[in-house]
């Protein structure tokens, strides 16, 4: 029980950190802020430059640009979908329940794995997750044509001035939800192939 409280404890300690506020000297700017390459971004050693075997860069820079934005838009999904999956795992659920109508508790849907849980999410339920994408998607945080790819944020959004730094945190960024990418498939797969959710095959 001890270990699985400090593990609980340590990921939404982590979970936070990216929603800590910046430095007073790391000012807010529009969207004309620096502007870095994207061809520099996620590019990690041994490779000197974007790998592409299968020449797929050949379709020019706008095909690029729409797969990058899918490429971050994916990641940051799959990074949520890694804390989604893990945390009812780690008992930490929502008190109450998700649909009064029906009398489905949030504990309800948080048993079983990630394929069982959203068969238990009332059909109405599903359908306003499903408008709330939408929404985000089209509207809320709809992607510019003349912003950066995954820049979505508006005016609130914290960008950085250093060039450098910037690319290093878009790295970050683009590195981090590639393995959340391979990290989620991989759970879900687990699941379906013996029942067990991480948290449960690592023996806590």
């Amino acid at each position: 029980m001890m270990r699985q409280t400090l593990l609980a404890l340590f990921l939404l300690f982590s979970s936070a950190l990216g929603f800590l506020p910046l430095p007073p000297s790391r000012p807010l700017t529009s969207l004309s802020a620096v502007e870095v390459n994207q061809k520099n971004i996620g590019v990690l050693r041994p490779f000197s430059g974007i790998y592409d075997p299968l020449n797929l860069m050949a379709d020019g820079d706008e095909a690029f640009r729409r797969r990058r934005i899918s490429e971050i838009k994916h990641g940051r999904v799959a990074m949520v979908a890694v804390i989604g999956n893990l945390a009812p795992q780690l008992g930490i659920v929502f008190p109450g329940y998700i649909s009064t109508s029906e009398k489905v508790l949030f504990s309800d849907v948080a048993t079983g794995n990630s394929f069982t849980a959203l068969t238990k999410i009332p059909l109405f339920g599903v359908f306003q997750i499903l408008v709330f994408a939408g929404l985000m998607e089209c509207w809320t945080w709809k992607q510019e044509k003349t912003a950066a790819p995954g820049d979505v944020g508006g005016d609130d959004w914290v960008r950085y001035q250093d060039v450098a730094v910037k690319e290093e945190k878009l790295t970050k960024e683009l590195q981090n939800g590639r393995l959340a990418m391979l990290a989620i498939f991989g759970l879900m797969v687990q699941e379906q192939l013996n029942g067990k959710g991480a948290i449960e095959m690592l023996g806590f």
